[in-house]
């Protein structure tokens, strides 16, 4: 269970790593791509940590694919995948790209790599990179080439932060001894494997590798075989590292440069069933060099003839075009002459239409100038009807206004009458009220009172009223 616990720790100091994490922070915030790593198997395993840390941050980053030298242009922060491929001679599959996107001005954050003789160039861009070590060799050689030492940082390979339920299931007591897994590439240090060796990471090799389920099926089928195993003997970094996390006894040996024994001094060593041991070399450093060299020139051959095809296509493609173009060309030029044919035709008629458009016009100012006359004939009337209206309007009102002075005459002459007749009747109802006051003063006026005073008793009143009724009825 040791194993497990060192695990956990390398995994919390990279997940707590503060300039780690704070430049990814800073990167996620102005929409950085991540650019995932080409390379085998191990580099597989690099791109399951990564995905992993990633998960954590709560950052799903777009993806940016491809080789060609422009691939990151277009992008102003990028976030490289880290790994081993970026050895002077060897591999050098991402510089020409970065240099590139540099030049442009571009921000580059390097998660933890290895460098052997390249790293000089990024000097001139200094304060436009950051780049984390996963050993210390490289991140001296930084230093040594004038790298400012707020620009580089150490941190272990991201292939330690892969999640422990990736492989957990796998994680059994092997029935077997040994399992070596031996380089065949160009980093290898024997001219020849043993035969009971495999170098299983070849097996999916040049992949970029970007998405999860895609690199944990062969890494899982590739850890089934580990853990029938108990010790791995290999000289390839993160096979060691996978059989590590899976608590294997690795016997880790050195690659013809420094990254294995790098990594391990900076990380592997503290897990206790991790050993480092150096063995002899078949090849020279001359040899090494020599064999490196040729590798570089049979690529550089292969490339050119992938070139020279790639250009005869293009030239067999270009000539198909072109023959294309000459036939489109001639059918165009009887197109041609045929719409110039039309044209012809076409321009007599157009002469004829602008002739009855010349006649029109013609007429047209000619009903212009007439409708002009008729507006000013029309003005003058309208001047000489608006004085008539005037003046008959101001005899109106004169007449109007006299009218109204005679009828004022005659309403004051009635108002005079009507207060004559006023007091005429005021007189004669002041006469006929005295009159009443006498009729109402007189003895027979109030002996009618008292007569009908007797009427009104309820017996006596009665009975005059039944005899008064006899009489006169």
């Amino acid at each position: 269970m040791n194993y497990k616990n060192i695990r956990k720790a390398v995994r919390k100091e990279i997940g707590q790593h503060p300039e780690l994490i704070a430049s990814l922070k800073h990167f996620a915030e102005h929409k950085a791509v991540f650019y995932p790593g080409y390379g085998n198997l191990g580099d597989a395993l690099i791109a399951v940590g990564t995905i992993d840390l990633f998960e954590d941050l709560g950052w799903a980053p777009e993806h940016v694919y491809g080789r060609h030298k422009h691939v990151l242009s277009g992008h102003e922060y990028v976030v490289m995948g880290g790994g081993g491929g970026r050895v002077k001679g060897l591999w050098e599959g991402y510089i020409e790209q970065t240099l590139e996107f540099l030049r442009n001005g571009g921000r580059l954050l390097v998660l933890p790599s290895s460098f052997a003789g390249l790293g000089a160039e990024f000097v001139p861009y200094a304060d436009q990179v950051t780049i984390f070590c996963r050993e210390q060799k490289s991140y001296d050689e930084f230093l040594k080439q004038g790298m400012p030492e707020d620009r580089i940082f150490l941190c272990p390979d991201l292939a330690f932060y892969t999640k422990e339920k990736h492989f957990s299931d796998l994680e059994i007591k092997g029935d077997y001894p040994v399992l070596k897994i031996l380089r065949r590439d160009e980093e290898g240090v024997c001219k020849a494997s043993p035969r009971d060796s495999v170098d299983l990471p070849l097996l999916f090799n040049d992949v970029q590798w970007s998405k999860l389920d895609e690199c944990l099926k062969p890494l899982r089928a590739v850890a089934g075989l580990i853990s029938q195993f108990e010790c791995i003997e290999t000289d390839r970094l993160h096979m060691a590292i996978l059989s590590t996390l899976m608590g294997r006894i690795v016997k880790v040996e050195p690659s013809n440069y420094f990254k294995i024994k790098s990594v391990f001094d900076y990380t592997l060593h503290r897990f206790q069933t991790v050993s480092f041991s150096e063995c002899a070399l078949d090849y020279s450093h001359v040899e090494q060099n020599d064999y490196a060299h040729v590798r570089q020139l049979r690529e550089a051959l292969k490339q050119l003839k992938l070139d020279q095809q790639a250009e005869w296509e293009q030239r067999a493609v270009v000539l198909r075009q072109n023959d294309a173009l000459v036939s489109r060309l001639e059918n165009t030029q009887e197109r041609l002459s045929e719409t110039s044919k039309q044209v012809d035709a076409l321009s007599e008629g157009k002469q004829c239409e602008i002739t009855e458009k010349e006649k029109l016009i013609h007429h047209v100012h000619h009903l212009e100038e007439k409708l002009k006359r008729k507006d000013r004939e029309f003005e003058q009337a309208s001047l000489v009807k608006e004085d008539q209206f005037n003046q008959v309007c101001r005899e109106k009102d004169e007449r109007f206004e006299k009218i109204c002075q005679e009828k004022d005459q005659n309403f004051d002459q009635i108002c005079l009458e009507l207060a004559q007749l006023n007091d005429k009747a005021n007189a004669e109802m002041e006469q006929v009220r005295q009159e009443l006051e006498k009729i109402r003063s007189s003895r027979l006026h109030r002996l009618a009172e008292k007569y009908y005073t007797i009427f009104r008793l309820p017996g006596v009143g009665l009975l005059l009223r039944g005899i008064r009724k006899t009489i006169v009825g």
